[in-house]
């Protein structure tokens, strides 16, 4: 047991929910993009598009979430990746590149008639690739495209380049910054930064007493998806604590939490143990299968698939009496009568 779901399946529903809320993706682009043209976006003129254009060699491993808006009287749509795979993608900006040309592919294809023509002042869109990346292991593949072609600082500007926005959850941003920030964006990244159960519950706690910023609707959203990603055993009280009304509420309820994971860590400690053990013995038998397998092949020849299905289903109990009794075993019919056990 632990105090989160795994949220390493890129499709896990609750994630994609959060960023497909306009209020979470605007404070993620206004406030932590910071992005001089982002000030004129707003819940209005911002669109969720009901597409995804990820690759099918990709598709267990992420998802996306694309939105279109109006800037300065021009289109522009915003592609972002959720990226949660353990590993660190290097092609990613050839990827992004793919995926910005059936962007722009589909754009085409939905122009009406008139527009598709030919005529001078042809614009498309601008599309903003960014990439949402929550694991342990630091960001390091290149940002930019050129940083992946061969030998580009010999075309200079005669090449394709683009750069990607990247939000690195656990290794952008500290617990002070976070904290410091106050809003909905930042709240989520605390709380879903790779930290043990205890300083889960301190920023928690950090959330409930500090983010004085966050709207009622934010607050909301915050405990929606944290009812969708905290552990069933302390869900309530997690919920709980961020609608305490008053200091000393939140300081017992984190209190009491805390002594509650002490004790859930106890209980994983002996579960781990006994698994741990179980699998010790399941390792053990394995070694005696192939034992027994080696020795009845040394001395009968190639087992057919009948008895070697039946061996890989014995116990070490009965394993070992095969191996402790292969003086005696005259012919492969003898074996029979510890496969009947």
């Amino acid at each position: 047991m632990g105090y989160k779901k795994a949220i390493n399946n890129i499709h896990d529903k609750s994630y994609k929910d959060l960023y497909s809320n306009k209020i979470v993706f605007l404070n993620l682009v206004k406030e932590m993009l910071s992005a001089s043209w982002a000030k004129d976006l707003n819940e209005e003129n911002l669109i969720l598009v009901d597409k995804q254009y990820i690759l099918s060699d990709y598709e267990e491993n992420e998802a996306d979430i694309v939105y279109k808006a109006s800037i300065n009287g021009g289109e522009v749509i915003f592609y972002t990746l959720l990226e949660f795979q353990s590993t660190v993608d290097y092609k990613m900006p050839l990827r992004l590149f793919f995926y910005i040309n059936e962007v722009l592919r589909e754009y085409i294809k939905n122009l009406k008639e008139e527009n598709k023509k030919n005529r001078k002042g042809f614009k498309i869109p601008a599309v903003v690739p960014i990439v949402l990346y929550n694991s342990i292991r630091r960001w390091n593949s290149p940002r930019f495209f050129k940083d992946i072609v061969s030998n580009s600082e010999l075309f200079g500007d005669d090449i394709v380049n683009f750069k990607y926005e990247l939000f690195d959850v656990n290794h952008q941003y500290t617990k002070e910054e976070l904290i410091k920030n106050n809003n909905i964006t930042s709240a989520i990244f605390l709380l879903d930064q790779k930290v043990n159960p205890l300083e889960f519950f301190e920023r928690l706690k950090a959330v409930a007493l500090k983010f004085s910023k966050l709207t009622s609707r934010e607050k909301e959203i915050l405990k929606h998806w944290l009812r969708n990603t905290v552990d069933e055993a302390i869900r309530e009280n997690v919920v709980k604590i961020l609608e305490a009304d008053n200091r000393e509420g939140v300081e017992n309820m984190v209190a009491n939490n805390a002594f509650m994971i002490e004790e859930m860590k106890e209980k994983v400690r002996k579960e781990t143990e006994k698994e741990t053990r179980k699998q010790e013995r399941e390792n053990i038998r394995l070694k005696d299968i192939r034992r027994v397998k080696n020795l009845l092949t040394k001395k009968f020849g190639v087992l057919n698939n009948d008895y070697d299905k039946k061996i890989e289903e014995l116990d070490s109990n009965d394993l070992n009496l095969i191996i402790d009794n292969i003086l005696d075993i005259e012919s492969i019919k003898d074996v029979e009568k510890y496969l009947q056990n």
